[in-house]
């Protein structure tokens, strides 16, 4: 019955225009006042996960990206390429001005949820709320308050989170909220089970005395919102560490966000039963709370902050969708969301198996794909290379972003060079530590989750027509034991390359090889990469090197290939398709 009203939402919406909002446009306009600005992207972000619940209505416009070295808006690019599928034969709506999305969309101002700003927390607490009950979050006492509470549409006020936190119950106003959300939302069964989101609160881009100020609308996350908005998640910004008090919370009890945090993935656990993993979309943000970069106040490094918060997920059977700064920003994935992958894609045919040589075999991981933030953002820049096709690559596109991303994925795959292979980046269907889902766990409790590991992946490979896992993370948590090799060889039966050791190189026929290096090109003297990448090759041969890109060109990955083909001829460089590469390495190691 479900897939018939989906249906029945899909025809309905053929009928009616699509509202392409220009967000850029309508802040632009807008008093230069980075409050009133930022208010308005998270009420527009949230309208917009309201309206797009049960079908794709309201676009946004917002973001901009680079294409061979041009300056486009990205979503212009996507919304002409879901205009051949999803959105094909929908007459199109523009508009820019606030009132009229109250003029267009009625149903939505049903009410509001007003937001404390002596307490950020509750900024994430009403999107929780947003989600659940269909209200729109406003900050209190602002302008925008005064515009559509006071003025305008006059959405009632449904619920006040202001002077609500005092901070009995936990030491912390911050983490009493998100307690207070967890008990009237997660616990109740209210919120998705499957989903939960973790994106900065409304804390200043600008930390200081003077006020609010938000500096990068874009690295705000605000417009990531709409998705989990429509999908009820569950909302929360917490640091990961127990030995120290975050810079927005500095009072509270040593450790308080950490056990929060633990609270939250325990209650969340507690509601899907352990049946599946939860995806967590967003990041540590790492720029300003919860590390030692710059003011962030904190004391630990950035990537350990990250791997310490992916231990916590792990622990708890989630897995991230790791919107990371830089390119955190994804708009209009409640919208998208709606497009509707085949059942099965199918890769290039496998390259015939061939003869073991005396060569430098050389496997190129061009990641990192495990947010689908990073994976829309850069589809344009890397994707539309026009040298893609011209050598071998390994794309790591992790197959659970095609939850929140699948046009990116059909088009991929639609457009693929015969050059152009698809593998799972960290850790396969999901970002998480393979080693914590055995054992003690961090202490959590849950019970062994390797068999709900091999399933979850099983069903995305088989999909994506994936059989190779290019890169497992296990942060702090040392080698990958016999048994999680095992499990990972169930649906990664070609190959899988690792961040640490593992056991055996060979289990069951199936080849595990450590990365050698990262590669960080200089673009201004390839020369340099070149070298260091010549500086991992041995006078033996046949030996077999992954080199780790991170969002780069097949362009540069081409130039630095002839370099070394010309630098470096002794060392009979080849440039493999994944299938080829663990193919050969498992035939030197037997």
């Amino acid at each position: 019955m479900g897939m018939v009203f989906a249906l029945a939402a899909l025809l309905l919406s053929a009928e009616e225009p699509l509202v392409y909002f220009d967000l850029q446009k309508c802040i632009a306009g807008l008093p230069d006042d980075s409050v009133l600005r930022y208010d308005t992207v998270k009420l527009v972000a949230s309208l917009q996960g309201i309206v797009n619940r049960d079908r794709p209505r309201l676009l946004l416009k917002f973001l901009d990206a680079t294409r061979q070295g041009q300056p486009i808006n990205l979503d212009d690019y996507w919304l002409e390429i879901e205009q051949r599928s999803l959105l094909k034969d929908r007459v199109i709506q523009r508009e820019d001005q606030l009132d009229r999305l109250f003029q267009l969309f009625p149903e939505a101002l049903t009410g509001a949820v007003i937001w404390d700003p002596a307490v950020l927390a509750t900024a994430n607490a009403a999107a929780t709320v947003c989600g659940v009950e269909g209200w729109l979050p406003v900050r209190a006492d602002s302008a925008l308050y005064t515009q559509v509470v006071e003025n305008g549409p006059k959405l009632p006020v449904k619920l006040s989170l202001v002077g609500k936190f005092d901070g009995k119950e936990s030491g912390s106003r911050k983490c009493d909220a998100y307690l207070w959300a967890k008990r009237e939302y997660l616990d109740k069964g209210l919120c998705n089970p499957g989903l939960m989101a973790y994106y900065i609160d409304a804390y200043s881009q600008k930390p200081g005395k003077e006020g609010f100020h938000y500096t990068d609308l874009c690295n705000a996350t605000l417009v990531n919102q709409d998705y989990y908005i429509a999908r009820k998640a569950f909302f929360f910004d917490l640091g990961v560490w127990p030995d120290e008090t975050p810079v927005d919370d500095p009072e509270q009890p040593m450790g308080t966000d950490r056990k929060t945090l633990c609270e939250l993935l325990k209650a969340q656990y507690a509601q899907n039963k352990g049946q599946r993993f939860t995806t967590v979309g967003g990041f540590v943000p790492w720029n300003l709370k919860y590390t030692n970069h710059g003011a962030a106040g904190g004391r630990h490094e950035p990537v350990p902050s990250e791997w310490e918060y992916a231990a916590l997920l792990s622990a708890h059977n989630a897995i991230m969708d790791a919107d990371a700064l830089g390119l955190s920003c994804l708009t209009n994935a409640s919208a998208y969301m709606y497009h509707r992958l085949r059942g099965r894609y199918a890769q290039n045919p496998r390259p015939s198996r061939q003869v073991l040589e005396p060569k430098t075999y050389v496997l190129i991981y061009m990641g990192d794909y495990d947010s689908a933030a990073w994976l829309s953002r850069m589809i344009p820049d890397v994707w539309d290379d026009p040298v893609r096709g011209e050598l071998p690559i390994a794309w790591a596109f992790n197959p659970n972003l095609s939850d929140r991303v699948p046009y990116v994925f059909n088009h991929v795959y639609e457009t693929r060079s015969p050059n152009d292979w698809f593998i799972a980046g960290d850790s396969g269907a999901g970002y998480l530590n393979p080693n914590l889902l055995t054992g003690g766990r961090l202490g959590s409790g849950i019970p062994d989750a390797l068999e709900l590991w091999v399933a979850h992946n099983m069903a995305y490979y088989r999909r994506f027509d994936y059989s190779i896992t290019g890169f497992v993370i296990n942060g702090f948590h040392g080698k990958m034991p016999y048994a999680i090799q095992e499990a990972y060889g169930r649906f990664s039966p070609d190959g899988v390359g690792m961040q640490l050791n593992f056991d055996r190189p060979l289990v069951h026929e199936v080849p595990f090889l450590r990365h050698a290096s990262d590669i960080y090109p200089d673009l201004g003297d390839l020369g340099k990469t070149a070298q260091q990448m010549a500086s991992f090759a041995r006078p033996d041969k046949p030996q077999f090197l992954i080199f780790r890109w991170i969002l780069q060109k097949p362009g540069t990955v081409k130039a630095v290939r002839d370099l070394l083909v010309q630098q470096y001829p002794d060392q009979q460089w080849e440039f493999c398709d994944p299938y080829t590469f663990f193919d050969l390495y498992r035939k030197h190691l037997k």
